[in-house]
């Protein structure tokens, strides 16, 4: 039997055996009988799944969802909302072009990220991205972090401005939508610069990382539930007098969309 097809049976009996005798007695089914005939990708996948059900069933009214194509393991209500939603423990496994041909019509589709330690939920991604009506292709919110912003007499005003944006995976466009001004939120230059001497070394590299991910979380939900992706505005030279182009670089993308969208996106000088 092909490994997906035993997998799609195990299920089917694991989540039966939720329906009928409780996911207690399901899990020790999985556990003692089941679990030496999965790879452990499909284990862990399945005891995802399971955790994911025990703690959504009610709140987002959950349907196991069957081997249909849909490629989606629950459906549900989310926010008033039909929504698909795919489980996994590792968003490397998942590719946004597959969700790419059951978006748009019909209900939104979403990503429930979990640990693989615990199987708590880490994450829950929204793949439902508005079209861009130029060339068809999907817009992806981005912030763009700025550098700090200086008055007319060239004093530091100690608070930087944010872009939020929405870049095209076709046509590589973007389009503003909001601007924000923080205090304490630096452009990854700045960052970088303030690591000195010590700019290239493994500590300096990690908390330029953190940076990112936390400016990430942070604007999640301050700028865009469906953020997926950070950026810096800079100069990139590509001539030997200093010629270039000013461009959007991403600093930081969700992996879930990494492998669509570009990593620059060519833009103005003035912001």
């Amino acid at each position: 039997m092909h490994p997906a097809e035993k997998y799609n049976s195990i299920r089917r009996i694991i989540f039966s055996g939720v329906h009928k005798h409780g996911f207690d007695e399901a899990l020790k089914w999985l556990e003692a009988t089941y679990r030496s005939q999965l790879d452990l990708t499909h284990y862990r996948g399945l005891k995802a799944e399971l955790a994911f059900y025990r703690e959504y069933r009610q709140e987002l009214q959950l349907t196991v969802a069957g081997d249909m194509g849909e490629h989606a393991d629950f459906s549900g209500l989310h926010q008033g909302q039909v929504c698909r939603f795919d489980v996994t423990t590792n968003l490397a496994y998942k590719d946004f072009s597959t969700y790419e041909p059951f978006m748009g019509e019909g209900p939104q589709y979403k990503i429930a990220l979990l640990s693989e330690s615990n199987f708590e939920v880490i994450d829950v991604l929204d793949l439902a991205f508005k079209p861009c009506t130029d060339c068809g292709g999907h817009l992806v919110p981005c912030v763009a972090l700025l550098n700090q912003n200086y008055n007319e007499r060239g004093e530091a005003q100690w608070s930087n401005d944010q872009l939020l944006i929405d870049v095209c995976t076709g046509c590589q466009q973007y389009f503003e939508r909001t601007r924000f001004t923080t205090t304490g939120m630096f452009s990854p230059q700045e960052v970088f610069d303030s690591l000195g001497d010590h700019e290239d070394s493994v500590s300096a590299i990690n908390a330029r990382q953190d940076h990112m991910l936390n400016a990430y979380r942070y604007f999640r939900p301050a700028a865009d539930a469906n953020l997926m992706a950070l950026a810096e505005h800079s100069y990139k030279v590509t001539e030997r007098d200093g010629g270039g182009y000013w461009a959007f670089r991403m600093v930081f993308k969700n992996k879930a969309i990494a492998a669509e969208l570009a990593d620059e996106i060519e833009c103005s000088h003035e912001l």
